[in-house]
Parts: C-alpha cells; sequence; structure tokens
C-alpha cells in the first residue's frame, strides 16, 4: 500500500511540476482563472474549467488579489457598455488611443462621438509600428495612469522601429522550459490559487494586519481605512510613488519625452495628438497622506500636448470613483472620462471647421 501511495504521489508531483513548466498553458490557466467572474456563459463546464478555473482572485479587486484583507472583499462593478448610435453617414475620422490597464478589456467602440471606429493599443505590450488608413481623418489619444508618466521613453518603444524576433534554438528553448524563472509561482498557482483556499488565506492576512500592521509588499491602506492602494504609488523609495519629489529637470524630461511622442506621430500622419492622464487614487483620496508631488498637474501645465484634463473634475466629485480593492477607476470614473473626452474632442473639432 506504501508503494502505490508513493507511485501515485510522485505521479501526481510529476504531472504537476510538468503543467507548471509549460509557461503558455500556464498564461491560459491565468487569463482563464482571473477573468472567470466576467464570464456570462452557463453553459456547463468542461473538465478542464472545473479543474483549473475556481479563483476568485481578481472578482473582488486587483489590490484584494494581492492581500486577501476580507473587509476590501468588494465585488467588482461592471462596467457600462456603450450602445451603437447607428450613424448613417460615415464621418471618416479614427480615433486612436494608446494606454494602460485603466482601458485595457473596456468597451470603446461606441464611446465616442463622431468617429466610425476606435482602436485601442495597450502600451504594456509591444505594439509595432503604427499603420494608418491614409484616407481617414486619424486622431490619437496618448492616455497614462499618472504613475506611468514616469520613466516613459518614446525611443524605448517599439514603435519607432519594428524589432524582427529572433528565433530561439531548440536548446534554448528547452532551458527556458526547465529552468523557468516562474517555476515557484506557477506552481503556487496551481497548487493553492484556488476558491477553496481563500478563507485560509484571509484569516491569515487579517492576523497578520491586526496583530502585526503587515500588508502584502504589493499594497497600501489608506489613511482613512476606507481603500487599498498601490503600494508603489505611496512608497517614496519607488519612481512611481506620488510622494516622491520631483524636481523641475525631472518634470522637463517628462514633456520633453511626451513631445517627441507627439511629433513621431504626427509625422506618421496623425492630425492631432492628445494627452490623458488618469491620476493615481492616492492623488485624489489620500494626497495628504505626505507631501504630494503633484506631478499629473505640473506635466499638464508644461506640456504642449492638447490636453484632456480630469483631475479637477475628479477631485470636485463627491462620489467614488475608483474601486475600494482595485487600483482602478470604476465605472463611474470610467464614464465621466468618456464624457470628458467627448466635450473636448467635439470642442476641438468645432475649432477646426
Amino acid at each position: 500500500m506504501k508503494k502505490i501511495t508513493g507511485i501515485l504521489v510522485l505521479v501526481f508531483s510529476t504531472i504537476i511540476l510538468l503543467t507548471a513548466m509549460n509557461q503558455s498553458f500556464i498564461n491560459r490557466i491565468k487569463q482563464d482563472r482571473y477573468f472567470d467572474h466576467l464570464n456570462t456563459d452557463h453553459t456547463p463546464r468542461s473538465l478542464y474549467q472545473r479543474i483549473f478555473v475556481r479563483s476568485d482572485r481578481w472578482a473582488y479587486g486587483d489590490l484584494y488579489g494581492l492581500c486577501y484583507l476580507p473587509q476590501y472583499r468588494f465585488r467588482l462593478e461592471p462596467f457600462k457598455k456603450y450602445n451603437s448610435t447607428n450613424r448613417k453617414n460615415l464621418q471618416k475620422q479614427v480615433l486612436y488611443i494608446i494606454g494602460d490597464s485603466f482601458l485595457a478589456d473596456k468597451t470603446l467602440t461606441n464611446a465616442f462621438d463622431s468617429f466610425d471606429n476606435v482602436v485601442f493599443l495597450d502600451r504594456r505590450f509591444p505594439l509595432g509600428p503604427i499603420q494608418l488608413d491614409t484616407t481617414q481623418q486619424n486622431l490619437l489619444i496618448m492616455e497614462f495612469a499618472e504613475r506611468n508618466l514616469n520613466g516613459y521613453v518614446m525611443n524605448k518603444t517599439d514603435e519607432i522601429k519594428a524589432n524582427t524576433p529572433v528565433p530561439a534554438s531548440l536548446l534554448n528553448r528547452l532551458g527556458n522550459i526547465i529552468f523557468n524563472k516562474d517555476l515557484s509561482r506557477n506552481l503556487e498557482l496551481l497548487l493553492f490559487d484556488d476558491k477553496l483556499f481563500t478563507p485560509i488565506k484571509e484569516l491569515k492576512a487579517s492576523l497578520n494586519y491586526n496583530l502585526f500592521g503587515r500588508v502584502s509588499k504589493e499594497v497600501a491602506v489608506s489613511t482613512d481605512k476606507k481603500r487599498l492602494l498601490l503600494n508603489i504609488t505611496v512608497d517614496t523609495s519607488d519612481i512611481h510613488s506620488a510622494f516622491r519629489y520631483k524636481t523641475a529637470q525631472q518634470i522637463d524630461t517628462i514633456t520633453a519625452n511626451l513631445k517627441e511622442a507627439r511629433n513621431y506621430y504626427e509625422a506618421i500622419g496623425f492630425k492631432k495628438v492628445f494627452l490623458s492622464v488618469i491620476p493615481n487614487p492616492v492623488s485624489i483620496y489620500d494626497e495628504n497622506r505626505m507631501p504630494y508631488n503633484h506631478l499629473l498637474e505640473r506635466v499638464e501645465q508644461q506640456t504642449n500636448l492638447s490636453v484632456i484634463s480630469i483631475y479637477k473634475t475628479f477631485k470636485s466629485d463627491q462620489h467614488n470613483l475608483y474601486f475600494l480593492s482595485d487600483a482602478h477607476w470604476d465605472p463611474l470614473g470610467f464614464d465621466i472620462w468618456v464624457q470628458q473626452v467627448n466635450r473636448t474632442l467635439k470642442f476641438t473639432n468645432s475649432i477646426n471647421q
């Protein structure tokens, strides 16, 4: 009996280890597990779904999923889906948006007036050179989360020059599989990232927080204890911190990089380039925690790009505009931004006519 048990344990361990080494399969599991809460299809689940799609890590916010503090377990509201305006006449205008996680996975196509199409490009992933349809009037919005203004350099992206990847050799591919640097994280994903373990994770998180004041290193708790914040926007040792002092020279560097980007995009055919910076949640709700560096306002005041600004609107709004357990805006915050974009673009079109 001991031999059979030993063999079964060995077989199970080997299967788990081989699965953890297969990064493409792990990436699929991540996608399905973390975004399954958005799935409204209630068809019978496959064996794969029953085994691997059982995580609530992101269903209650990305920050909750990093720290598992039960008092911040809030199910996220769905975002508004903008309906088609059924335009009969084509406007011959296309809106491009190069952005980040604030706009990823959002319904943008029908959100903006006077555009036949909206193209979203996620800056976090390789884009390659943009090929424009010259028969259309193309406009561009460069959207940044406030923290992502830090370190942005146009010539370090892959948009200016296409990089043709060199195919990895068979030996290199085998080495990447066997010595997968994410192996430990992948094993944790397979073995413990399951709803079954959520109560245990919450209990551990509660004890650490209540007894020792500790939370996950990626997360910070707001001064008023009402929300979670992304720790890199708080910790002054991090370049992304809203409380890390920014010199005038550093602001000059950021605006110079934005100018370089605008010049490039206009050169390849965009009629106009706009800048829209989304405030860090800490900049709206906890800016008095330490001296705030006012990065967003200083960049908006100095840049020569046309600005779609929402900072003052967000600061004065009495509603909550960001999820309490997530690093991003909620549906109301997103909708306010959409409305501001439409007002700015409409005003710009009226001037140009």
